[in-house]
């Protein structure tokens, strides 16, 4: 593993909004076919993704022990804490998502018994997150174009979208969450956009001028991280005004996350790595 303190060239800096950062490239073995990532406790979790396996990493970036394999999953894609003690990781070629508690043990999972279906969970899902009613939300991104929705108990409630570039309407739904406000963010990526909707699925507005959003995260601050496959981060407030943009540093910054601190996380694909943006 390559940490920050390993490295000979000068730090690069970029800037969000007024918030100026450090950047710090962590890359090793143990993070080929990264897919994404998740703060969860006092540490990041990283998914791999070709032979999925869970990476645990200190906040800054080094190595917290030997990684978890996840021998139940085909092709690891989205990962999101979505408790305190919970974490969602969603199988986009085995249709389905894990519920891991904080031991990284699974406790629940939604699936299709391996029956994909167009139109109905799932086919090839993407990302999943919990709203605030505890009510469970399921980006069906690359089969079908439909957010899923399941009650606490994990029974399935209804669906939306559809294919198509109309207001609600999704190509690739590829990641979801809730923003500050409480409105369900979806990148719908090939549309080039990120819709908001209310928690039953109605359509509320949209934010524009992006190249494929890639990965949704919020800061401690409350503003909505984006990004996309420019490559580039862009930060966004509560009105959906862009009030800051940087870089990415690989080709895709597939996954994201924010600490506690604001640090931003960056799964990198090709090259593969994690990277850090620092405040400072």
């Amino acid at each position: 593993m390559t940490t920050p303190a390993e490295t000979a060239r000068p730090p690069a800096y970029v800037a969000l909004a007024e918030q100026r950062y450090r950047v710090a490239h962590i890359a090793g073995p143990e993070l080929s076919g990264i897919s994404d990532v998740a703060v969860f406790g006092a540490r990041v979790v990283a998914l791999r993704r070709g032979q999925p396996e869970l990476v645990p990493l200190q906040l800054d970036g080094s190595l917290a022990g030997q990684g978890q394999a996840l021998p139940d999953l085909v092709c690891g894609h989205g990962l999101r804490r979505i408790g305190p003690d919970l974490l969602a990781v969603t199988d986009v070629d085995g249709h389905k998502i894990l519920l891991l508690d904080a031991a990284l043990k699974e406790v629940a999972r939604l699936d299709c018994a391996e029956h994909p279906g167009l139109g109905r969970p799932f086919n090839h899902p993407c990302d999943c997150t919990r709203g605030p009613d505890g009510r469970y939300y399921v980006a069906d991104g690359y089969g079908n174009s439909a957010v899923h929705i399941f009650d606490p108990e994990l029974r399935h409630l209804k669906s939306f979208g559809g294919p198509g570039d109309a207001p609600g309407e999704f190509s690739t739904p590829h990641s979801v969450l809730f923003d500050a406000q409480g409105r369900l963010c979806v990148a719908d990526r090939e549309n080039n956009r990120i819709q908001m909707f209310d928690a039953e699925g109605n359509w509320l507005g949209q934010i524009g001028g992006l190249h494929k959003p890639m990965a949704l995260a919020l800061t401690p601050e409350g503003h909505l991280l984006v990004t996309d496959q420019t490559p580039r981060l862009s930060a966004y407030d509560a009105t959906g005004r862009l009030i800051g943009r940087c870089r990415t540093f690989s080709t895709y910054g597939h996954g994201l996350a924010v600490q506690a601190d604001g640090t931003v996380v960056i799964a990198e694909m090709n090259p593969d790595r994690v990277t850090l943006l620092i405040p400072v």
